[in-house]
């Protein structure tokens, strides 16, 4: 029983140790029998300010997820498990919300919500996560300063060669001690360039994990590694051309590092009940605080020391779970000044527009996007994500929420020089998150499940067809700017995130290419502020239709496979049904 959705599992662990891969005693529901004792690691990771159960975007109660809700799961855990409980975190906290972005941006004089909450919830450590150095590294002092638990991270250096973060701590419960070992993702360095260039360095984590895991023989009776990375999945940056490690090594933690007992991960948002890797146990949590990861270690005393008997895995969902009344307490500032925030009103417009559709055809809502950074930028050319299917501006009154859900990241503005080749693959690039159409694999989904949609970019600028018949990096067959047929040696501007601009989601071709601006605007304050000065928002205003899917059947059934999940808006001014024919 390696998933379940309340307390019923969290019993049966407390009491039922055959549940255990391997032999071991029958505890009583405290955990110990002599010298046998039980201990719980219960973890989270990816929460990215979702502390309470409220959808900021929507303006609405999430009944399905929150730091609070998680809470109360391991209230329960402690109440059957008594001071035989860890609680760490695998990074990515201080970003991802609009909590996140008033804590630092708005109302940045209180106590940080995101680590007021975890203190109250009495967490022993927490891996620093890429997104931890989104808001700069004053931001990310300050938390570490308000926090009463270390943020862990062995192969984070200062640029003087000192450790940045502490690489481990030692927690002691009944009696056995348990070494916690932390890293953060070397893709910092790639995507948080300029917070961190000259002050923090990044080295491989496997290497750095080990060092640390050799330091602990001898005072730790088991290792516990928390790290915000990956299973193994491929990295989303050119490792050889950065220069920089791997960022998703969990697998080759656990067969590379010896004297490793179980690895919690993060990074990907994936969930992992109850894996074994060398007779490691790796879990992990889903993101947004959605369950929480209980990993519980039977031992056994011998003469020479405790030695581990059995280790099970297993995850308990959020949802259905009461909200911590200490949680709600200690974030209720923070909460309200978001609400306040999320609901000022920005504009109007009549009519309303979405995003479902807007990777099958050209959506003015995304033209919308494009169109403010292209302005603001002075660039020949703009690219951007559709990055929320659900997003949309109903018609009426349009709030910071709306535009908030429309670009929820907190990238800045840039722009680069490129040659005509360059934008050729930058394209096919982001072509491959379609499947090729006629194969089977295309039958199964249109979409390329490991190639997330946010890497599905949309140029504006440019007149483009993407054929879908055809293999990958040979599907733009139509490639025009004003009116000319592009050469590889013409040269162009591009306005786009920093994210994109270092190469971050594979975009290697980027590489090199000469930064023309970079005021470090935030793009969501851009279109806030466009939306401001407009007052009236109108979709004519910003729709150019210049880019489309062939063939007319692959659009079609691209369309269909996106409007399974609808995300429907009636009325409203989305990518139109596509034509079967030109």
């Amino acid at each position: 029983m390696p998933r379940a959705n309340g307390l019923a599992l969290i019993v049966a662990l407390a009491a039922c140790a055959g549940a255990g891969r391997t032999s071991s005693p029958r505890p009583t529901p405290g955990g110990a029998v002599g010298d046998s004792v039980q201990i719980v690691i219960a973890s989270t990771t990816d929460v990215h300010g979702r502390l309470r159960g409220w959808d900021y975007y929507a303006d609405a109660e999430d009944s399905l997820r929150g730091l609070a809700r998680a809470a109360t799961i391991i209230d329960s855990v402690r109440q059957v498990q008594p001071g035989r409980v860890i609680l760490v975190d695998a990074g990515d906290l201080l970003q991802g919300n609009p909590l996140t972005f008033v804590a630092a941006r708005v109302d940045s004089t209180a106590a940080h919500p995101v680590v007021a909450a975890m203190n109250a919830l009495q967490y022993d450590a927490a891996a620093l996560g890429n997104h931890e150095f989104n808001y700069g590294l004053p931001t990310l002092e300050r938390a570490i300063g308000e926090a009463r638990f270390p943020f862990l991270a062995a192969n984070a250096f200062l640029a003087n060669g000192k450790r940045a973060a502490p690489a481990s701590r030692i927690v002691e419960r009944s009696g056995v001690r348990i070494g916690i070992v932390g890293a953060t993702n070397p893709g910092v360095a790639v995507w948080d360039r300029d917070n961190v260039a000259g002050r923090w360095t990044f080295r491989d984590i496997v290497s750095s994990v080990r060092d640390e895991v050799r330091a602990l023989d001898g005072r730790a009776d088991a290792i516990v590694v928390v790290v915000h990375s990956g299973l193994g999945e491929p990295s989303s940056y050119d490792t050889v051309g950065t220069g920089m490690p791997s960022e998703n090594v969990g697998a080759r933690i656990a067969r590379e590092v010896p004297g490793v007992n179980v690895v919690v991960l993060g990074h990907s948002h994936r969930e992992l009940a109850d894996s074994v890797i060398n007779g490691v146990t790796i879990v992990q949590a889903r993101n947004w605080a959605t369950s929480v990861s209980l990993a519980t270690l039977h031992l056994r005393r011998a003469a020479d020391g405790w030695h581990i008997s059995a280790t099970r895995g297993a995850l308990v969902q959020a949802a259905g779970h009461a909200e911590s009344p200490a949680i709600v307490a200690a974030t209720a500032r923070a909460h309200d000044a978001t609400v306040a925030y999320v609901r000022q009103t920005l504009g109007t417009t009549a009519q309303a527009w979405r995003a479902d559709s807007s990777r099958v055809a050209d959506a003015p809502i995304i033209d919308f996007m494009l169109d403010v950074m292209r302005r603001q930028s002075g660039a020949d050319l703009a690219a951007t994500a559709s990055f929320d299917l659900g997003a949309a501006l109903p018609a009426g009154p349009i709030t910071v929420a709306q535009v908030a859900r429309l670009y929820p990241y907190d990238n800045t503005l840039r722009a680069v020089r490129i040659t005509g080749r360059q934008l050729r693959e930058y394209l096919e690039y982001s072509a491959r998150y379609y499947r090729t159409f006629g194969t089977p694999e295309w039958e199964t989904s249109p979409t390329d499940p490991r190639v997330p949609g946010y890497n599905f970019d949309i140029v504006a600028g440019a007149d483009y067809t993407l054929d879908l018949s055809r293999p990958l990096g040979q599907r733009v067959t139509r490639l025009e700017v004003k009116g000319r047929p592009v050469a590889d040696s013409d040269t162009f501007t591009l306005a786009l995130n920093n994210y994109r601009q270092t190469g971050g989601g594979g975009f290697a071709m980027l590489r090199g290419a000469p930064v023309v601006y970079d005021h470090q605007e935030e793009i969501r304050d851009l279109l806030i502020a466009e939306v401001r000065r407009r007052g009236v928002l109108q979709p004519a205003d910003f729709s150019v239709r210049n880019w489309r899917l062939e063939p007319a059947a692959a659009r079609a059934a691209a369309y269909a496979a996106m409007h399974a999940s609808a995300f429907d808006t009636p009325g409203a001014v989305g990518a139109a049904a596509p034509a079967q024919g030109r």
